[in-house]
């Protein structure tokens, strides 16, 4: 049995810069949860990068289960005196709860002072010193690898409890909230919604029709961090530039915004519409799903009226008239 062996790659091969590189592949939501689980801080959102705290910026600002901000700081080289000040600075000035200093290596001394944070302040409080490290095998992807070589007494324990708790109750509930929107309204042929609830923040209602749109959908979300709920129309990937030559060309719909055309991290071009609301409030679940209703339908109305056929153009757009570059 032919066995391979491990290579310890140099990260700057695989990141050429931190600020460039590394730092918005770890703000990527799928690569931030590798961190995430090493730290068994749960499931991290709300993740922004390049966070203004005074006068520095914090690499990537993000919230817990518990919604507790958490500051992650990143270092290419061995962890320096700056960064450690400016750690503390993000601590106080992004009113942070849980800090993670990312870096090649570690000081013994800058492990200290982290063990000494873990001990003096209260218990919500958490400092993390991770050693990134990056390995393959043979010709293998790149791998990387979170060493956490500090952090709290007791945490894992803490945490598991913690998350637990969170988990099983925003479970309850966002089946709860879901499974009483697909009870009180009946759908068209045209919408595909799941036959029961999902245990998620959204719910996709996927558009049917010709393979040609099929990425695209109809979706309805609750946001409990901001307040809001929403419904928002999905139209799949596409190159920028394209997009915004259809966009100009495009007709209008009484249901979609032309400036509230958003393009999310996983390059999905995206048109919200939201309500302050608090999905959480049983008591105003009526008022809340009747809204989500009704702007499904008007989305779904415009979808027939027309936007199916724009969609399609857009996407020969795509395949055969994509503009040249410079």
């Amino acid at each position: 049995m032919q066995i391979g062996r491990l290579e310890k790659l140099n990260i700057r091969n695989v990141w050429p810069k931190e600020d460039y590189d590394f730092t918005p592949w770890l703000a990527l939501p799928e690569n931030l949860s590798l961190l995430a689980g090493e730290l068994g801080l749960g499931e991290l959102v709300e993740i922004t990068e390049e966070v203004a705290v005074g006068s520095f910026r914090a690499d990537i600002v993000c919230q817990d289960a518990g919604e507790r901000k958490v500051v992650i700081e990143n270092q290419f080289s061995v962890s320096d005196h700056r960064h450690l000040g400016q750690i503390m600075t993000y601590l106080v000035g992004a009113e942070a709860h849980t800090v993670v200093w990312i870096a090649e290596s570690l000081r013994d001394e800058h492990r200290a002072v982290i063990d000494w944070l873990n001990e003096i302040t209260p218990r919500d409080y958490a400092f993390f010193g991770v050693e990134l490290e990056v390995w393959r095998i043979a010709d293998s992807v790149p791998a990387p690898k979170f060493e956490v070589v500090v952090r709290p007494n007791e945490w894992s324990r803490i945490q598991k409890e913690r998350n637990r708790a969170n988990e099983m109750e925003d479970y309850q509930r966002r089946m709860e909230y879901w499974q009483a929107f697909l009870d009180r309204f009946p759908f068209s042929d045209s919408l595909s919604p799941p036959s029961r609830a999902p245990n998620q923040g959204w719910l996709k209602m996927s558009l049917t029709g010709t393979d040609a749109v099929k990425d695209c959908g109809i979706y309805a979300h609750r946001m409990l961090n901001l307040n809001q709920i929403g419904v928002f129309l999905s139209v799949g990937r596409h190159d920028a530039e394209v997009f915004a030559q259809w966009l100009k060309n495009s007709k209008q719909y009484p249901s979609i915004d032309p400036d509230q055309w958003k393009q999310n991290r996983n390059g999905l071009f995206q048109n919200f519409s939201t309500l302050q609301a608090d999905a959480l409030e049983e008591s105003d679940w009526l008022r809340q799903h009747n809204w989500m209703y009704e702007r499904v339908e008007a989305l779904l109305c415009d979808w027939r009226e027309g936007f199916k056929g724009e969609v399609e153009t857009l996407l020969r757009l795509g395949r055969d008239e994509r503009p040249d570059r410079e």
